[in-house]
């Protein structure tokens, strides 16, 4: 029975005072002491994050409510419980049935409902219900003073039940006697069955003769494979221990002039340990947990694992950052942390690589970088030699140990022109079917020092040859020997005033050169950049083309975080031990391929086709469909983490779309000018796209996002700036 007696029109309504809304409310359902208490079943909605009250009844009289309100979502669509006391009550189960009190959700949320008597539950009031109510009206719940199931409702869902039985009884009955009839029909059809039965063994009978006959055909194939196979293996292993001879012969060589070069003090022991030994290094896993074996290869886990790591290490992050996080890191795209000093961008570096068993390097940029040898050294042709830099050590350390994630994070970006010093390193980037590859001097440079080398190793064997000198095996003693030292000075062409001393220098510092940085560098797939900017009159903004190919993540400072939230989510995990990090295989991280295709009938990409074509184009924004093939990405990637496309989209808008909002709201698109395009058209359509929006921080949330940008612009003369 509905408890509504008397039903409002919204004119009467939709400006009355609480008061009297309330007064309304409590007449309609009969209640008479001052308080909206119900019970219902309390339940966790898993793929829009949110929480809802449904079955809602009165505590007074047990009758189901409605509002007092033609509306299109009524109080049978649920009521609204803030998810963080809803997981709370729940205890990490889907469902519990709770009682509480109602009240009146706030202005904003009720005028977007357009109804004024939206209702949620009071935060503090709620209790679990530990039971459902006896079947006799004269049993009450446990602790309790009221039965919840009145002898009524009893008697209905009893009659109920009994329909059911009856039901399933004439259906198994209706069932039975169509059995009945198919067996007297079968029964009848045996003869017919049986002739077909014999036909069918004689075919048998045939088949079995035909398939002796293949059988015996394949046995005779597979030994003539066999025969082929063991062939292979004999030749195979003739090649291989004829390799294995040009491989030692080879090694044999390579260590006689390796040797040779180490000797005269042309290359130091580690340079000649790389020449001599193949040394695979062996990382040390020992001290991690297995992404793969422990957490079984599941996203969903590791976001959980890492989060309830850092809060051991007092590092404090919410979930969202986290999986926003690594799905960017898996994206294998360029990542820029934007923020305010102290927000916390390089700790997210650091700390996410320490809980990820990676190594961070933090790359401070100058204000005066003007081009890309300033990010990747050049090479010095009067010394020969190729001057590095921290990132470029950075890099070729990573190419040493490629089995540990190296997140390098070039800090305070944009303090130079971000375009000017890293768009041909972009460029590379790119780059999606194959590993980018980075020239840095020609190769012409090492080959002449290579023949340089050469020419200097045959001077010295022929000078030592032709005065019977073998026993000479330092560049030490070959300088002390005067016939020899004459011989090499005529071979060189050099005069008394000339010093062998500086040229052997010389040649030694060229060579460590090359073997120190090669002319050309593979970006190892373990390695991932980021970006880390402030925003002020001190930096630059980015331009459009670095806009285009990366993710913008941005941050607000970390006292506005709700702290309790961040330690009910880890208090939920059920992890034993969380004190060793997380490893994850390389590829696990992401893998740098092509990406998905833009598909014209999948629901993404008509979504921001549509959006592009009445917003972002008429707002002067550039949008094109590499940018949608990013977004494609992101989702794919992002699912394994959270199941919400909400959600998923709600962040593509924060990286993609608003970071280029900077244009003047004043000028005239269409019927309104721009800024009024994105208050009165465009705000409103991303609450439609997004209602998880809701349940989201404001701090993550786009809609927030795009308030904030109205309100800033309308305080700055119609100006719209994202990054203001």
């Amino acid at each position: 029975m509905n408890a509504i007696d008397t039903i409002y029109s919204l004119d009467v309504v939709k400006d009355l005072p609480d008061d009297e809304l309330y007064h309304r409310l409590f007449e309609s359902w009969n209640l008479t002491n001052g308080k909206i208490e119900v019970w219902g079943e309390l339940e966790l909605i898993p793929h829009r994050n949110l929480a809802k009250l449904f079955q809602i009844k009165t505590l007074s009289e047990n009758r189901e409510i409605s509002y007092p309100l033609n509306v299109r979502s009524n109080i049978e669509s649920g009521v609204y419980v803030q998810l963080g006391y809803a997981n709370t009550l729940l205890n990490g189960q889907p469902k519990a049935w709770i009682k509480c009190e109602l009240e009146l959700s706030s202005p904003i949320e009720r005028e977007r409902h357009n109804n004024p008597f939206v209702l949620l539950v009071k935060k503090g009031t709620a209790q679990r219900l530990i039971s459902m109510p006896h079947l006799n009206k004269n049993d009450i719940l446990e602790g309790e003073v009221e039965s919840f199931i009145t002898e009524a409702v009893h008697d209905f869902h009893l009659a109920m039940v009994s329909k059911k039985i009856t039901e399933e009884q004439n259906s198994i009955e209706l069932e039975f006697q169509q059995n009945i009839s198919n067996l007297t029909d079968e029964l009848n059809n045996t003869e017919v069955k049986r002739d077909h039965a014999k036909s069918t063994l004689d075919n048998l009978t045939l088949d079995g003769t035909n398939l002796e006959v293949r059988k015996t055909q394949l046995e005779s194939d597979i030994q003539n494979q066999k025969d082929e196979l063991e062939n292979l293996n004999h030749q195979y292993t003739k090649v291989e221990l004829e390799m294995a001879k040009k491989i030692e012969k080879l090694k044999s060589y390579i260590t006689e002039k390796a040797l040779f070069l180490k000797d005269f003090e042309f290359i130091d022991e580690d340079d000649f340990d790389s020449f001599i030994f193949n040394v695979e290094k062996k990382e040390n896993f020992e001290h991690t947990i297995s992404f793969e074996e422990v957490l079984e290869g599941d996203y969903y886990k590791a976001v959980s694992y890492i989060q309830a790591y850092l809060k051991e290490q007092h590092i404090l992050y919410p979930r969202h950052i986290i999986e926003n996080y690594l799905t960017l890191i898996r994206s294998n795209d360029l990542v820029i942390l934007a923020g305010d000093s102290g927000s916390g961008k390089t700790n997210l570096v650091q700390s996410f690589a320490k809980a990820v068993g990676g190594v961070s390097k933090i790359i401070p940029v100058k204000p005066n970088w003007t081009s890309s040898e300033d990010l990747l050294g050049y090479y010095n042709p009067l010394e020969k030699k190729y001057l590095s830099t921290s990132f470029l050590d950075a890099l070729i350390e990573a190419q040493q140990h490629p089995d540990i994630p190296y997140f390098i994070c070039l800090d305070e970006m944009n303090l130079a022109r971000v375009e000017y010093y890293f768009a041909d390193f972009l460029s590379k980037l790119e780059t999606r079917d194959t590993k980018p590859e980075i020239q840095l001097y020609s190769d012409d440079e090492s080959a002449h020092v290579l023949s340089e080398l050469k020419a200097i190793v045959s001077i010295i064997t022929d000078a030592k040859a032709k005065y019977s000198k073998e026993g000479i095996v330092d560049f030490v003693k070959l300088m002390q020997d005067e016939e020899v030292n004459l011989e090499m000075k005529r071979a060189f062409g050099f005069s008394d005033k000339d010093s062998l001393i500086k040229y052997h220098g010389d040649i030694r510092r060229m060579l460590s050169g090359i073997i120190s940085t090669p002319s050309t560098i593979t970006v190892p797939a373990n390695v991932r950049i980021i970006g880390a900017i402030n925003i002020d009159e001190t930096t630059h903004y980015l331009s459009p083309k670095i806009l285009d190919r990366a993710h913008i993540m941005k941050f607000k400072s970390p006292l506005l975080t709700d702290w309790g939230e961040i330690f009910a989510e880890i208090e939920s995990y059920d992890f034993e031990d969380v004190s060793k990090p997380l490893h994850f295989n390389i590829d696990a991280l992401g893998i740098r391929q092509s990406y998905p295709k833009f598909d014209r009938e999948d629901s993404f990409v008509e979504l921001f086709i549509r959006l592009n074509k009445e917003f972002f184009s008429p707002l002067g924004v550039e949008f094109g469909m590499r940018t949608i093939r990013q977004g494609l990405n992101y989702l794919e990637l992002y699912k394994e983490l959270n199941d919400s496309e909400d959600y998923a989209i709600n962040n593509f808008m924060l990286h993609k779309v608003f970071p280029k909002f900077n244009f003047d709201g004043n000028k005239q698109s269409g019927n309104y000018n721009k800024l009024e395009l994105l208050e009165k058209v465009l705000l409103p359509r991303i609450e439609a796209i997004v209602p998880a929006n809701e349940s989201l921080a404001d701090e993550f949330s786009s809609v927030a996002a795009l308030k904030e940008i109205i309100t800033n612009a309308k305080a700055n003369d119609g100006i719209v700036n994202y990054w203001s």
